[in-house]
């Protein structure tokens, strides 16, 4: 069990200096020996976990979707079942695009997992095709939050852009003159206020939750008018 447990511990230590070299330098520049070094371990344990590079770099970007995944699934049990035409879905899209910014912000695999879908585009099991099935019901379900004033193919291409613009911020940085030191994911709050600014009711700040965390849902309405609780969607 100890040894398992050392095994376990190697593994990891591996999984996070690999993030690192690959979130920094991404598949073709990062080094063998740099992550093993980073890591406190040999080139013959780091092979001994991972038989290539590549396998390294497929387990990272798997560790980058679970976190993303994990953290989309509390985000939508904290909102809860969708609410009535009108009454703010395209909130969810904001807040959706916020969470994808803090977590390149804060976990080194997903930016990884980030970098590596631009270093194999082909590849359809990317972290951007991960989770844009759920940004597009999203939108769909925002549709009479826009409707007469764009598209949803345009509410989508916004959300994409913000969300490739907070990587761009987390992996390389913007100058501070051009963001005034903004994080990724206050970056993505200014350009959704700048596309959104004449609908305000449309973006609330802070409407998203912490990356991880699950709280009550927002009520919503009844067909008598009153209010209750929303069961959160498993």
């Amino acid at each position: 069990m100890a040894r398992q447990d050392r095994a376990e511990r190697t593994r990891q230590a591996l999984l996070r200096a690999a993030a690192d070299e690959i979130a920094e330098k991404g598949y073709a520049g990062a080094s063998l020996a740099r992550i093993s070094a980073a890591a406190d371990v040999t080139i013959g344990a780091l092979t001994f976990h991972f038989a290539s590079k590549a396998a390294l770099a497929e387990a990272v970007r798997d560790t980058g979707c679970a976190l993303t995944r994990r953290a989309l699934a509390s985000l939508s049990a904290a909102y809860g079942c969708p609410t009535p035409p009108g009454e703010g879905e395209m909130r969810r899209v904001v807040a959706f695009t916020r969470t994808l910014a803090r977590l390149l912000e804060d976990e080194p695999a997903v930016r990884a997992a980030a970098r590596l879908a631009w270093d194999f585009p082909d590849d359809g099991n990317t972290w951007y095709a991960m989770w844009l099935p759920s940004l597009g019901q999203l939108v769909e379900r925002a549709r009479p939050d826009f409707a007469g004033w764009t598209t949803a193919e345009a509410v989508t291409a916004t959300a994409v852009s913000v969300v490739t613009g907070a990587e761009f911020a987390a992996r390389i940085g913007v100058p501070r003159g051009a963001t005034a030191g903004l994080s990724p994911w206050e970056h993505v709050d200014r350009v959704w206020g700048l596309v959104l600014g004449a609908r305000a009711p449309l973006l609330v700040a802070g409407d998203e939750n912490p990356v991880g965390a699950v709280t009550a849902a927002p009520p919503v309405r009844t067909e008598s008018g009153g209010r209750r609780p929303c069961r959160s969607v498993p």
